[in-house]
């Protein structure tokens, strides 16, 4: 949108806006100087999954809002969002908005330091957050109603902008047909496979702990010491993209079947290992900044796909010599969601104390002394990587390099 040309001459989505209007703000930035301009819309498979992402950060319920009022409140001084994060479960970005939100209501203001509370009354509108969560949902059907349609598409947008002068244009691909060649050369097609189906995301790790820890009774605050941190990982994919996102998106969802590692997968994981030692800061011989080879593999415990990761684990073990110096503990919580938190702040609290490293791993740690790689399915946040990183290394191993399926972006 901040593309301001009077001379763009097209417009290419990959991927679809999540409403109309949006689509026809954004393809209007083509042609305003020039005779003539294209546009082209690339509806994926994984726009579905990025419109409940950001349906997800709606106003959050009522609970979550009282909540934040009542820690301001109680706290008698301005807060910052990150120490705001160890006293409601929101997510910053969302916490953010829904503070504008209040701000904007007048129950809040932002003052040096951070927020505090204004003590002015304030009511939850739940119709209004209501219709606003219906108007989203409208506005996405009419998109994949816009992708669907066979009638003219310029008049289907100019009616969503209730455009009494909607007509058909005579133009678009409907109107006047296709327009784009869907043949492409062999090479072409080729390469962009190629590039589609390589795998490898690297995952940064986490250097400091949140704010606010102390205060939910976790000893942990400052830079994460050099010798308790994670290294820098690899992961097969992100879930949003189209490449290796449509490969791990039904393997990882939620009512997914557990089984074992599927072959292109465990093959797609050696590849990533195998162009991670070529790296900077891999491990083949000659590479820049380069750390000794992975002694062994540790495995993450999984509730819910403990074939999946303990499989992919022994598998990248075989596969490359390594042993398989066994999985780390779980101590916490059973079920699904149990650890599941929408911040650091809260998530790291979850994490507390819900890992162990047994005697018979942490012998095996110190009998192969040097960097181990440590296999899960899934990160987002990162923390479950940091807290077990730092109970392996401090149980006598080695630099800890990550190795997972899916990164959540």
């Amino acid at each position: 949108m901040g593309f301001d040309k009077p001379d763009l001459g097209f417009v290419l989505h990959l991927g679809s806006p999540s409403s109309p209007i949006a689509y026809y703000q954004q393809v209007g930035r083509a042609g305003r100087g020039v005779d003539h301009a294209d546009v082209l819309l690339l509806p994926g498979q994984e726009d579905e999954a990025i419109w409940r992402y950001f349906a997800d950060t709606a106003f959050p319920p009522e609970a979550q809002v009282r909540q934040t009022l009542a820690a301001l409140a109680e706290a008698g001084r301005p807060l910052s969002v990150p120490a705001l994060e160890a006293a409601v479960e929101l997510r910053r970005t969302r916490l953010e908005t829904m503070l504008k939100v209040l701000d904007v209501d007048g129950a809040v203001k932002r003052v040096k330091g951070g927020w505090q509370s204004t003590g002015q009354p304030w009511v939850y509108d739940t119709e209004r957050y209501a219709w606003v969560a219906r108007q989203r949902a409208a506005e996405q059907q009419a998109m994949r109603d816009y992708v669907g349609t066979d009638r003219c598409r310029m008049e289907f947008l100019r009616r969503q902008l209730d455009d009494e002068g909607a007509a058909p244009c005579g133009r678009c691909d409907n109107c006047a047909g296709p327009w784009i060649g869907v043949s492409v050369s062999e090479r072409t097609l080729t390469a962009a496979v190629e590039e589609l189906d390589r795998p490898g995301v690297e995952i940064a790790p986490r250097r400091m702990w949140p704010t606010g820890m102390p205060a939910l009774g976790v000893e942990l605050k400052g830079r994460i010491p050099a010798a308790e941190q994670c290294s820098t990982g690899r992961a097969l994919g992100r879930l949003s993209d189209i490449g290796w996102g449509n490969r791990l998106r039904p393997l990882l969802a939620e009512n997914a079947p557990d089984a074992p590692v599927p072959d292109d997968v465990l093959r797609a994981a050696v590849a990533v290992l195998a162009d991670w030692a070529r790296a900077p800061g891999g491990w083949a011989p000659g590479v820049a900044d380069a750390i000794d080879r992975p002694v062994g593999v540790v495995a993450l415990p999984s509730m819910s796909r403990p074939q999946l990761v303990g499989s992919l684990a022994q598998g990248v073990a075989d596969i490359g010599r390594l042993p398989f110096l066994g999985t780390v503990t779980y101590t916490g919580p059973r079920g699904p969601h149990a650890v599941r938190r929408s911040n650091s702040a809260q998530r790291l609290k979850a994490l507390s104390g819900c890992f162990a490293v047994s005697d018979d791993l942490a012998a095996a740690l110190t009998r192969v002394p040097g960097p181990v790689l440590l296999v899960d399915d899934y990160t987002d946040s990162g923390w479950t990587l940091a807290v077990a990183a730092r109970l392996l290394r401090r149980a006598g191993g080695g630099q800890v390099l990550p190795l997972v399926l899916a990164t959540a972006g």
